[in-house]
């Protein structure tokens, strides 16, 4: 299952690898794709992620998920 959401607070490509590597410690998650530009993730996983658990994976840094 794909599913895209916006996260705030993104400025640099150290912000991209943060928010990729949080997301992919997520259980079920098998890829990610961040994009910067459109300050936006792509995430695929075995299931659909809630928006609290996205916003519980980035809890711990300066972005947040807006769906």
């Amino acid at each position: 299952m794909s599913q895209t959401v916006k996260i705030e607070g993104m400025k640099c490509d150290g912000c991209v690898k943060i928010v990729k590597e949080k997301f992919e410690a997520i259980a079920g998650v098998t890829s990610v794709d961040v994009q910067l530009e459109e300050k936006q993730a792509t995430i695929d996983a075995t299931s659909e992620l809630s928006e609290e658990q996205l916003s519980a994976a980035l809890a711990d840094t300066k972005f947040t998920v807006t769906v």
